[in-house]
């Protein structure tokens, strides 16, 4: 979303008025002739299209004299002709709306599936017109701030090869979180679903009544950060820096959800580190490697007195830095093939000299992974495959990394908004099932690292793997059941590459009341695409 539109500028206002001043009279529409199916007589309705881009189309709209939500309809002007892409009512949580809307904040609508009735939008040479309309008496009417350019052409990983490293933090407002812009939140919209071998998650935690966590919108801090002198807006890596829970747990957080503490340089006492440095293992001066570094040393009252686990990761993502689809599936000639390394710096496991080794028998918890984002059927689908097996699961499950998570994230702003349906998966597992696709991804040997000279040839794995073969399998397995991928092309919207862990020992797969600190330090480099 644009934050232009979005931002929050005045905490001591009402709601309403905060949304005036954030918006400007341009962003308010007061149209009391339309009499659509929804809208009763005389009623003003009022609302604005905020933003379009290649992954989702977001705005809201209400009538002034009545809580019954406003139908809209989203249309691209297509070579052919205005095409009907989708329609929905403006029923979606926005709290920022509870003090203009009546009935509450449930005004928005978020469109995020192009392709439902319109596949050639994603095939169009130029930037197509996405518009927003509600329904008169008189023929349908375009919401304020439609039409909105959105150029669905692939522009591949806008840093291949990794040799620029330039990154940034989620949020576009480098304020997002504080009293100056608190936390914008929407619904938790995806629930679980039926079958037996899925579950449910949200970020930032749930509780009971709602499932959502809709406390502590106003952090201390909103740990913005970038490695560039000014804000980029758009040719960066984006970076989650975030740590579950991630709502209402003070010992362990104090900036809004995905930058939840500081993000440093490694080795400068943060739990989260990230740097891009030159190459110099590979003699390439033209190459780098992102550096992803864990380190809960310095967070003592979060593991004594809470409770945290820390995640960290940077990616390519098609509506942040990446400003643009990074490719297809299912479009002839599109390249698919993502190509990268990744090296085991260090570690903290059995070693006698990392903090406190387990004792025989237990294990730490820690893992790296890699995250393919796609898109269909109105909902983000994730691809996570763990290249670096977590010890405490492999004990838990023979090896067997495999499910599937419903994950709500209800950050408004955020670009992980609103979550994702999302395959979770090991290496030996995803190799194993998509052997006839010719599927094949290494291992990683917690046991091998760079720091040590020992082991250093072996700390660094090249992958490739090829995305609609990878796809292509979960398909003909039936991961997505009833949601399927569809024929039509389907676009690629993030490649990211994490790290987790927790400061539990545990036994056998089962947590043990120990707690010492952990640490993981992976680096990342040559991500493209071929």
């Amino acid at each position: 979303m644009n934050r232009d539109d979005t931002t929050v500028s005045c905490s001591t206002a009402s709601r309403s008025e905060r949304l005036i001043r954030r918006t400007g009279p341009a962003r308010f529409w007061i149209a009391s002739s339309i009499f659509g199916w929804s809208l009763s007589a005389g009623a003003a309705v009022i609302g604005f299209h905020d933003s379009s881009d290649p992954v989702k189309t977001l705005g809201w709209v209400c009538q002034t004299d009545s809580a019954t939500p406003v139908k809209v309809s989203m249309v691209a002007d297509t070579v052919t002709g205005p095409k009907l892409l989708d329609t929905q009512l403006a029923d979606k949580r926005r709290d920022d709306l509870a003090g203009l809307c009546p009935g509450g904040s449930a005004h928005a609508f978020r469109f995020s599936d192009y392709a439902a009735h319109g596949p050639e939008v994603y095939s169009s040479p130029g930037p197509v017109n996405i518009r927003i309309t509600v329904e008169g008496t008189n023929g349908d009417i375009a919401l304020p701030g439609s039409p909105r350019a959105v150029s669905f052409a692939p522009v591949g990983i806008w840093d291949a090869g990794l040799v620029d490293g330039r990154w940034r933090t989620d949020h576009d407002n480098p304020l997002e979180g504080t009293r100056t812009a608190p936390v914008l939140l929407g619904d938790c919209a995806l629930s679980p679903p039926a079958s037996q071998d899925s579950h449910a998650a949200t970020g930032k935690g749930t509780d009971a009544s709602s499932g959502c966590r809709y406390d502590q919108v106003i952090s201390p801090a909103s740990n913005a950060a970038t490695s560039g002198s000014n804000w980029p807006t758009q040719g960066f890596w984006a970076i989650i820096a975030n740590v579950e829970n991630s709502f209402d747990n003070p010992f362990c957080v104090d900036g809004p959800p995905g930058q939840s503490r500081a993000v440093r340089r490694p080795g400068e006492g943060e739990l989260f580190g990230v740097t891009s440095l030159p190459d110099s293992e590979a003699r390439n001066a033209n190459q780098r490697k992102m550096h992803l570094v864990l380190n809960s040393s310095s967070q003592s009252a979060c593991r004594l007195q809470s409770y945290g686990i820390p995640h960290l990761s940077f990616g390519a993502q098609a509506d942040r830095g990446n400003s643009g689809v990074i490719t297809y599936l299912n479009s002839a000639g599109a390249k698919t093939v993502l190509s990268f390394a990744m090296t085991l710096m260090d570690i903290a496991d059995h070693r006698p000299d990392a903090f406190d080794p387990p004792m025989a028998g237990e294990t730490r918890s820690s893992q790296a992974q890699f995250v393919v984002e796609a898109v269909w059927g109105g909902k983000k689908r994730w691809l996570i495959v763990q290249v670096l097996p977590d010890p405490h699961t492999d004990a838990a499950m023979n090896g067997n990394v495999d499910t599937r998570v419903l994950f709500s994230w209800h950050l408004v702003n955020s670009f992980l908004y609103p979550g994702a349906d999302y395959a979770y998966k090991s290496a030996a597992v995803l190799s194993r099932q998509c052997a006839a696709e010719g599927v094949s991804v290494p291992t990683m040997d917690r046991s091998s690292t760079y720091s040590d000279p020992a082991t250093r040839a072996n700390s660094r794995r090249h992958y490739t793997i090829d995305l609609q073969k990878a796809f292509d399998c979960l398909g003909r397995m039936g991961t997505w059941a009833s949601e399927a991928m569809p024929s039509h092309p389907i676009p690629i919207t993030g490649v990211h590459f994490g790290i987790g862990q927790d400061d539990v020992f545990y036994r056998d797969g089962v947590a043990t009341s120990l707690r010492s600190a952990n640490a993981i330090w992976i680096a990342v480099d040559g991500v493209r695409l071929e």
